[in-house]
């Protein structure tokens, strides 16, 4: 174990006298050794250590010192010839050396520490003050500090062992798992928010490893493990990593007020609230699918409802490429960022860092499905957690309660998570805030065939199968427009009419093609006979049907009814 604390204070800044010694560091002194040693023709660690007198600093240690004053990173870069492990030559930078005329103290409230001028916590000195408020991180291996006092280190390194050692093996777990590297990650203390505990692989048991271990490589079968290992896992996997199994009929005959419903959600503006509802109204979980998220205010409430519900918050998105190229800092310095987007994927990391910060469950894949489940009610459609979305946009969508394609919703989603997911999105301290890592996918890619909710595959063979006894009127609503051959060739026989959005090119000529303003809804009409619905863009190239989505397909003559008479509504 090792802690980090953090102490608010002031850094100084003091002129030396003439009486004063030169502080040097210890990184200056390797640095003139090795210009002198190499001079003479002494030009190997191990002589080094002989010649100079440094026999009390392990080889390991030395080393490590002398790549730190030739800046380097690797221990090869050292040698002018690596088998031989011969030093490169140096010159003494002392002729050419300002001497230190500052000493540098840090002082805070419980200590006084006196710096080194290299130090690099020292901060860059602005004008002539002599003071700066700062902060100063010190790190314990052991309970003691120099120039600190001794009850105060000894209060905080046993409040974190004690916090460590009665913090619930799931937790321990779960902790491991969030970071990049299970052997060497880091904590917060509830009582001391300036206090970061580092935990190391020996800070846990052997059969912790073991389930960490297990967890991390998604191996399907734990039968080889031992009985307490295998408990951990299945402990930790109710609580943290099993999308909620849900019997619906359960949930509904605790509350009879859950009678079956169906609605249309279409129009401008409207979709806020649907959300809003869904969310607002769930007591005991939440499953999210959503393009991009970046509504702030939609985000916090999502963060309130996973502090409330037993079986928490899942959410699926699309991080890949182009879209991680713009949110990760790290990414995007060498990527030029068109200006409309700059304030748009800040907004995605902060909604991303929030949600995160309250354990929510997050994978990212091509994931184009907008799905917002609870066990109240299940919304399939277009609209994104996004402004434009839910304040702008044309949107549609179907809320069901205790519907045929509620529990049906339930476990698409479980199956989205758990076969096409690409990567889980953890926490992390540098950068933007969080991570992606790989996980492993099943590598069955089949699909258990619904009739009423299709993937855009089955959407395609379904259309082409509607379309060719179909005899009417067919209306296409959709942000984007480009059939297939054989679905083109089909309407063009038909009185189709198609609704796009204003902003997107149409190349397809001989198509009576109408521009609307914002649209982003997704809607199929064929005469009164068939109706589709969801999230599925009116593309079917091969891009477009490598997309995770849904669309709901009906012929009951109500909704259809209900569906056209909303449309007409809206005039486009």
């Amino acid at each position: 174990m090792k802690l980090q604390y953090q102490l608010q204070g002031e850094f100084h800044r003091i002129q030396l006298t003439g009486t004063d010694s030169i502080p040097v560091s210890l990184v200056d002194i390797i640095r003139e050794i090795q210009a002198v040693a190499t001079q003479n023709r002494t030009r190997t660690p191990q002589i080094l250590r002989q010649s100079f007198g440094l026999n009390f600093i392990p080889e390991p240690v030395l080393i490590n010192l002398l790549k730190q004053a030739q800046g380097v990173a690797t221990e090869n870069q050292l040698y002018q010839v690596s088998s031989l492990q011969l030093l490169h030559p140096i010159k003494s930078q002392l002729e050419t050396q300002v001497a230190n005329t500052y000493r540098y103290q840090f002082i805070s409230p419980i200590a006084k520490l006196n710096l080194t001028p290299d130090n690099p916590q020292i901060p860059v000195w602005i004008g002539n003050n002599s003071v700066q408020t700062g902060i100063y991180t010190f790190t314990l291996e052991n309970p003691y500090y120099p120039d600190l006092s001794d009850t105060f280190i000894e209060t905080i390194w046993q409040s974190a062992v004690n916090f460590w050692h009665d913090l619930p093996d799931i937790n321990k777990i779960h902790l491991a798992l969030q970071s990049l590297d299970f052997n060497n990650f880091s904590i917060l203390h509830p009582e001391y928010p300036e206090l970061k505990i580092w935990i190391t692989q020996e800070d846990l048991s052997l059969e912790l490893r073991e389930a960490i271990t297990y967890l991390r490589l998604y191996v399907s079968e734990s039968t080889d493990l031992s009985q307490p290992v295998q408990l951990l896992i299945q402990n930790y996997q109710h609580q943290y990593n099993q999308v909620p199994i849900v019997n619906l009929s359960d949930e509904i005959s605790h509350d009879p007020s859950l009678s079956p419903g169906f609605r249309l959600i279409i129009g401008r503006d409207n979709s806020r609230s649907a959300l809003n509802t869904i969310i607002s109204t769930a007591r005991q979980f939440l499953l999210i699918s959503s393009y991009i998220i970046e509504d702030e205010n939609l985000t916090e409430l999502i963060c309130k409802k996973s502090r409330e519900l037993p079986l928490g918050v899942w959410i699926l998105t699309d991080l890949r490429n182009e879209v991680l190229d713009r949110i990760d800092t790290e990414t995007s310095i060498n990527v030029s960022v068109p200006e409309i987007y700059q304030y748009s994927d800040e907004l995605k990391k902060r909604c991303l860092r929030k949600l995160l910060r309250d354990n929510v469950r997050i994978r990212s894949g091509a994931f184009h499905l907008k799905t917002y489940i609870s066990e109240q009610y299940a919304y399939l459609g277009s609209a994104n957690i996004t402004r434009g979305s839910l304040d702008f946009n044309i949107e549609a969508g179907v809320v069901t309660r205790n519907y045929a394609n509620h529990e049906q919703l339930i476990n698409l989603f479980r199956k989205f998570w758990y076969k096409r997911s690409r990567d889980e999105v953890i926490p992390d301290t540098s950068y933007d805030g969080f991570r992606l890592r790989s996980i492993n996918r099943y590598a069955d890619d089949r699909y258990e065939h619904d009739p009423n909710l299709l993937t855009p595959r089955q959407y395609q063979k379904d259309l082409i199968q509607q379309l060719s006894h179909f005899q009417g009127k067919v209306k296409i609503y959709s942000r984007s427009f480009q059939p297939s051959p054989e679905i083109a060739a089909y309407l063009n026989l038909l009185d189709t009419h198609i609704f796009v959005d204003s902003q997107i090119p149409v190349n397809q000529p001989g198509f009576n093609v109408r521009r609307t303003n914002r649209l982003h809804a997704k809607i199929t009409l064929l005469g009164n006979q068939v109706a589709y619905i969801g999230g599925v863009n009116f593309n079917f190239s091969s891009r477009a049907l490598s997309l995770h989505d849904l669309m709901y397909k009906t012929n009951n003559k109500q909704e259809i009814d209900q569906l056209i008479k909303n449309l007409n509504s809206l005039n486009i």
